[in-house]
């Protein structure tokens, strides 16, 4: 039996807890949203001589404030909640390659329980209001597990990553529906089809689509209300127009009182994480990387180079180290990774020194 088949008959096991999620009467107007494969394939045109800073829209900000404090309830709350989340990621042929489950109980980003078992990873992490403890894989999980629990918990995040942008109103069409948006503009990008989206239901604040930076798009679908907030049952996620994530929201339920044995650091745990920390490039790369400068390589010179660098707790590269490749590259590698900068890396909002790797394909 396949983990996802595994998965989905653990939900139909709980009955009663997929019922309380489903109790909650779906909202909006709009009826399911998918996305086109023909649109996501649109290029993106960058200028060689970007322009002057791009205004902002007051009008824009604010409705982007809006749905930011509207959309998923992964944000500082008065009541604490209880999440199940299971997910299926695709490869490039449509391939079910990897599921997982994330079961998560929520009071503040210093005190949760989170548990995470996938086909490849299984860990059980809590926070007990001052250190952060692992049992079981004592790594990251993957970026695939870690969008799958933002995508429906916190949304909006990716506003926040793209923070430098302009904030402007849009209107925009995904697959036959048509939406309000707040695209995130700034002076490179000439096409929209690239600019960042949150795109909403007109007339409401209720989140329908996202676009981050790159080719992933996210539609929500069978949108609720939960404490005063809007969440999804049903999201996917496509890359480059082909599904990457399929996520269901097994059960969401505010937690009326509190087991205090949830936050007691689990069996197992080596102790409270301290120390440098080693995050996957991936996940820095992608979530934390706020500027990087120009490379300059000597020319005809061609080959692949690993760097392992690390980052203070400002954001910045103090150390950066070529551990294989051609000689000639390996400096002028380092000296751009040095150019590297990073939003601090939080660990219960404490920001920590962090290791990564990266590895350069010079043709």
């Amino acid at each position: 039996m396949r983990f996802s088949s595994r998965v989905r008959l653990l939900c139909i096991g709980l009955g009663v807890a997929i019922s309380s999620a489903l109790a909650y009467g779906q909202v909006g107007q709009l009826g399911p949203i998918h996305v086109d494969p023909q649109e996501s394939k649109e290029m993106v045109r960058f200028s060689l001589r970007p322009s002057g800073s791009v205004p902002l829209s007051p009008e824009a900000a604010k409705i982007l404030r809006d749905l930011t404090f509207a959309n998923g309830v992964d944000v500082q709350s008065a009541a604490p909640w209880h999440v199940e989340i299971a997910y299926d990621e695709f490869d490039e042929d449509g391939d079910n390659v990897h599921s997982g489950a994330i079961e998560e109980f929520y009071v503040n980003p210093k005190k949760f329980r989170k548990v995470i078992k996938t086909d490849e990873f299984a860990q059980t992490e809590v926070a007990d209001g001052t250190d952060l403890y692992r049992a079981g894989d004592q790594s990251w999980p993957s970026q695939s597990t870690l969008q799958a629990v933002e995508e429906v918990l916190s949304p909006l995040n990716g506003a926040t990553i793209a923070g430098d942008g302009s904030p402007n109103k849009l209107a925009w069409t995904v697959g036959k529906t048509k939406l309000d948006c707040v695209v995130l503009r700034d002076n490179r990008v000439l096409s929209d089809n690239g600019l960042p989206k949150f795109c909403y239901e007109p007339g409401t604040t209720i989140l329908r689509y996202t676009r981050g930076q790159g080719w992933d798009e996210t539609v929500y679908n069978n949108v609720f209300q939960f404490d005063q907030r809007y969440v999804a049952h049903e999201v996917e996620v496509t890359h480059s127009g082909k599904p990457f994530l399929k996520i269901s929201l097994a059960r969401i339920e505010a937690l009326s009182q509190l087991d205090s044995l949830l936050f007691v650091p689990p069996a197992g745990s080596p102790g409270p994480l301290t120390g440098v920390v080693t995050v996957p490039s991936a996940i820095l790369m992608k979530k934390y990387l706020v500027h990087r400068g120009f490379p300059h390589f000597p020319r005809g010179i061609h080959g692949k180079v690993a760097v392992k660098f690390t980052v203070n707790k400002e954001g910045r590269v103090v150390r950066a180290q070529a551990t294989d490749g051609p000689e000639e590259l390996r400096k002028p590698v380092e000296e751009d990774v040095m150019k590297f900068e990073f939003r601090p890396f939080l660990i219960l909002d404490k920001p920590v020194e962090v290791e990564s790797t990266t590895s350069y394909m010079i043709q």
